[in-house]
């Protein structure tokens, strides 16, 4: 897929600013989310009105922007995605001819701290079915989501785009696409029965196939999967709640459990092992257990 872009020696055919709409479009027909688009849109509109229509762009640009953003966004992670939006602009605009030099290019990302993702306990999860399934109208759908996303550790946007037709009910699996290519999920008998409970109840209008839909019969959308734990959360008074949080909590379940870094990677996606370590979080009772199973010492008399 490319879109055809010309120079004349020595001169820039565009702005950078005007070819961000080619690039959005782009993205959309690559088959981006909505949300990733959207995403970059945000981002690279405030990096071109930090600029106010200076061009061409350079890397000193790029360096001063990154000071603007840590007065303004302390948070490396935050800085980050910025530039990471930026780094996948650019390197497009120059793919396409738009652009001669990478201006990002040399531009270090801002450097953060490893940080470990503390998972739910059983007893929240507990907690947060048990209030789902009290729950009038929604509490068959809602149950199902939670489920879903603790058992396979999906993806919030995955878990929205699922349709009728990727869950296999005699196969007892679901098929994601979004992120990282097709995968394909297993699920425990307990997921398969609540999302077929769900499935019976269901509302949707003629024709939609998406699985899961609001109480209004519109297909369910990532934000509205915010408000779902929103109100869980106020309900149950989990102090950290949102739909990232079932994916960290499955991923770090699997791993404590004795499943190997490998399995991990491919039930979450991951292209590397880098970002699957993040998931690793064991407490003191962890390791004990994991030293009792483990420990070459057992094998000793």
């Amino acid at each position: 897929m490319r879109f055809c872009g010309t120079f004349k020696e020595g001169k820039i055919p565009y702005a950078e600013a005007e070819i961000v709409p080619y690039f959005l479009r782009f993205c959309e027909l690559k088959g981006l989310s909505p949300f990733t688009v959207s995403l970059y849109k945000e981002k690279l509109d405030r990096f071109f009105r930090f600029l106010q229509g200076k061009t061409p762009v350079t890397s000193q640009d790029l360096l001063e922007f990154i000071g603007w953003l840590r007065e303004r966004q302390p948070a490396p992670e935050s800085q980050n995605i910025h530039l990471r939006s930026l780094k996948i602009f650019f390197r497009w605009a120059v793919a396409q001819s738009y652009l001669k030099k990478n201006p990002m290019h040399g531009v270090p990302m801002v450097r953060q701290r490893q940080k470990l993702i503390t998972p739910l306990t059983i007893s929240e999860l507990q907690r947060l079915l048990d209030c789902a399934r009290k729950t009038k109208q929604t509490g068959y759908r809602n149950t199902a989501i939670i489920l879903l996303m603790v058992d396979t550790a999906c993806w919030p946007g995955e878990l929205c785009s699922l349709t009728l037709r990727d869950v296999r009910f005699e196969e007892n699996l679901i098929r994601v696409d979004e992120k990282c290519g097709q995968r394909m999920l297993p699920i425990s008998p307990s997921t398969r029965r609540a999302l077929f409970t769900y499935l019976r109840r269901r509302k949707a209008f003629p024709r939609e196939d998406a699985f899961f839909t609001t109480r209004h019969g519109t297909p369910l959308q990532v934000n509205n999967l915010q408000e779902i734990m929103d109100q869980l959360q106020r309900r149950t008074g989990i102090p950290r709640l949102y739909p990232y949080l079932l994916r960290h909590t499955a991923a770090s379940s699997y791993l404590v459990g004795g499943a190997d870094l490998e399995t991990v990677r491919r039930l979450l996606g991951h292209t590397t092992y880098t970002i699957t370590q993040r998931y690793v979080h064991l407490n003191q009772g962890d390791l004990a257990r994991a030293q009792r199973r483990n420990s070459p010492v057992n094998q000793l008399r």
